[in-house]
């Protein structure tokens, strides 16, 4: 599928990204698509104002760390949703593409993007990534985003290694999900265990305690990813469904020599 086909202005694609990983007996792919398809996130989250706080909160930090260009920088957010955390940075862009598993959700991301008056600048486009030469018409990109879900994921190392293809050498790969309790520094909180209990039962949600420094530098720098940086966003409470503690982490792909 090439880019002028699909990417060239906001149309009515959906991104399916299979959860490939040998030997998994749970796709999470499907259970995320079946989920998000089906539920009524796609028009709660476009104006939830708790969730449009975080949106801007996660805009703010994006462009404290990377300098954006309006006339020249181009960003990838994968896993996009209904936009929201792209809409916060799409005005200091170029252009972004939007991908996510859910027609629901990008049904959403195209009407919220006319109605914002980025149209001109957001699109999205139907594929399956697989982290082979050619997808995306060959497409690199200066900024790549995933917020809020890495945890959805059924393999985040092969996630990450897809990713970092789409990076222009330089580029910046950024991730905003959730800590783990034992993030470094942080005192130990009773918070991310309401995170813990509400999601067990949730067969969409792959990574049900968040991700520690650790295992996010593993993933970084395991794909080729240099400068990594890892700190706390912010605190998200929603009342009667959960309270999490989110970080932001980035890493550069390295210019070649």
């Amino acid at each position: 599928m090439s880019i002028s086909e699909d990417r060239s202005s906001i149309s009515e694609h959906h991104h399916h990204h299979h959860d490939v990983a040998h030997g998994r007996s749970h796709d999470y792919a499907e259970a995320n698509k079946a989920y998000f398809n089906s539920s009524d996130l796609a028009t709660e989250l476009a104006d939830h104002p708790v969730f449009v706080e975080f949106a801007n909160t996660v805009g703010a930090a994006l462009r404290d760390t990377y300098p954006f260009d309006p006339n020249s920088s181009t960003a990838l957010d994968f896993a996009c949703g209904t936009g929201l955390s792209t809409r916060s940075y799409a005005p200091y862009v170029k252009s972004v593409l939007g991908v996510d598993i859910s027609q629901k959700m990008l049904d959403q991301y195209i009407r919220q993007a006319h109605a914002k008056g980025l149209a001109d600048k957001m699109s999205c486009v139907c594929t399956e990534l697989k982290g082979v030469e050619g997808e995306l018409d060959g497409a690199k990109f200066d900024v790549v985003t995933c917020v809020m879900a890495y945890h959805h994921f059924g393999s985040v190392t092969e996630i990450t290694s897809i990713l970092v293809r789409f990076l222009k050498p330089n580029g910046m790969l950024v991730v905003v999900d959730i800590e783990a309790p034992s993030i470094p520094g942080k005192a130990p909180t009773d918070v991310n265990s309401l995170v813990v209990e509400g999601l067990q039962d949730l067969g969409h949600v792959a990574h049900k305690r968040g991700f520690k420094v650790t295992e996010m530098k593993e993933l970084f720098e395991g794909a080729g990813l240099v400068s990594f940086d890892m700190k706390h966003l912010t605190h998200v409470k929603v009342e009667g469904k959960f309270e999490v503690d989110t970080f932001l982490a980035v890493g550069f792909r390295p210019v070649e020599k």
